[in-house]
């Protein structure tokens, strides 16, 4: 049992030095490519009666330097109500604006339930806004699994993980607000709609239509 404990640990190891690696690379090749019309941020799950995760917050304060640095003009943060009943591509902007991104900077797609359903949707929207220039800002093991999905559809598209070494210090609290807005009455949760080999087909594989050309 000792020896599969270690030998998942250490691939697990392998697995995050090799993230690391690539989101470094990442951000060497897109970085310098700014500034962006705008970034999307896929969502994760707000919850009003708990303490939100770090990913959540990181990937939301993330954005907002982004923002105040000039390395984006424009955020999209993306998200249907997947596994709570708030829709998180509005949650997560209302927070923005709360941090003091502008409203007008600021926009939510909220069809996406999977990460290339944020990818795309999100896509589309800053075609409809008119925005030319986009990056995709996650965290490094978002970025990662979505590096083959952009790379095929959208090669002009940047990618700007989260730097692993400024994780911890983007775990930080966000502003509280009221989400009443953003809450879907009647809800029921992702995985009680659609079963687990549904799921992982849509993470996975390219079940979306192809992208219109600009």
């Amino acid at each position: 049992m000792l020896r599969y404990f270690l030998l998942f640990l250490s691939l697990s190891l392998m697995a995050a030095c090799n993230v690391t690696k690539i989101a470094n690379q990442m951000t060497a090749k897109y970085l310098p490519q700014a500034p962006y019309d705008v970034v999307i941020v896929p969502g994760i799950a707000y919850d009003t009666a708990k303490q939100q995760t770090n990913g959540f917050n990181a990937r939301i304060i993330w954005a907002n330097e982004l923002y105040k640095r000039g390395v984006t003009k424009n955020i999209i943060f993306s998200g249907a109500a997947c596994y709570s009943p708030y829709v998180e591509g509005k949650t997560m902007k209302l927070i923005a604006e709360a941090m003091g991104v502008p409203a007008q900077n600021v926009f939510a797609e909220t069809k996406a339930e999977h990460g290339k359903e944020n990818v795309y949707y999100s896509y589309l929207l800053a075609q409809k806004l008119g925005f030319k220039k986009v990056a995709l800002a996650a965290d490094p093991y978002q970025a990662f699994f979505l590096e083959g999905f952009i790379e095929a559809n959208l090669p002009d598209m940047g990618i700007l993980p989260i730097a692993v070494d400024s994780l911890k210090m983007l775990y930080l609290p966000v502003p509280k607000i009221d989400a009443s807005s953003a809450f879907v009455k009647d809800f029921v949760p992702l995985n009680k709609r659609e079963s687990f080999g549904t799921r992982i087909k849509h993470t996975n594989h390219n079940n979306l239509p192809e992208l219109p050309k600009e």
